[in-house]
């Protein structure tokens, strides 16, 4: 049985991977220590630092840039970098700027998933739980565009074996684009949409979707199967 090692465990996908993956070991600050001899089979690199307003520059380095050098540094087969899908905008953000830094430190041989928006039960809370749970407003317009995945079907890449007939970047990403305002319809939510458009496109390198027909699903699909 393959031996995970996966970083970013207290949230998001790191933490439903860790809960999902047997003969996994979940790696947070205090633990580095403890692993940095042992052997694995696969590292997930799930841990970013994603704050908005960079208060600790030093800090933010370390969490996103000299992290993902240590963990290069340690004994494994396959290493896998969670990426995003905002690193294709034309003004990526600083998040994905830093994305993009972190993936030029990978090998040939190591795998880059650029994913689109994750539902699954360990996510932060973002638009689609606030529309579901119809609170007064937020502040993405009806017109933003977005692509939906789902954590489990990650966790099937992962159990399944499938990543490891991939090397480079892979886009994990669903076959189409749904607009917000069909969201808040499908969800029969009152809450009330505001005005920053949220852009995104189908211009992937290389999407799951094509490469695999098992994850050639819908964002609606997707959407509607997370909120059964």
């Amino acid at each position: 049985m393959n031996r995970f090692l996966i970083t970013g465990i207290k949230s998001g996908l790191g933490k439903f991977l860790y809960n999902n993956l047997p003969n996994s070991l979940g790696l947070d600050r205090d633990n580095f220590n403890f692993i940095k001899n042992e052997e694995f089979d696969t590292i997930i690199h799930c841990a970013f630092n994603k704050e908005n307003t960079i208060t600790d520059y030093k800090k933010y380095l370390d969490d996103n840039i000299f992290l993902t050098q240590r963990l290069k540094k340690l004994y494994y087969s396959k290493f896998i970098y969670i990426s995003t899908v905002d690193v294709y905008q034309e003004n990526p953000t600083t998040y994905a700027m830093f994305k993009k830094f972190s993936e030029t430190l990978m090998d040939s041989n190591d795998l880059i998933l650029r994913c689109s928006m994750m539902l699954g039960d360990t996510m932060k809370s973002n638009h689609t739980n606030k529309l579901k749970n119809n609170e007064k407003s937020i502040g993405l317009s009806g017109e933003s565009v977005f692509n939906y995945i789902l954590m489990e079907d990650l966790v099937e890449f992962f159990i399944s074996e499938d990543y490891k007939k991939h090397n480079g970047v892979v886009d994990f990403v669903s076959n189409d684009l749904v607009k917000l305002k069909d969201v808040k319809n499908y969800l029969n939510s009152t809450t009330e949409l505001g005005n920053h458009v949220y852009e995104n496109n189908l211009d992937f390198v290389n999407p799951i979707c094509i490469l695999n027909e098992k994850y050639n699903k819908s964002s609606l699909n997707n959407l509607k199967q997370y909120f059964k």
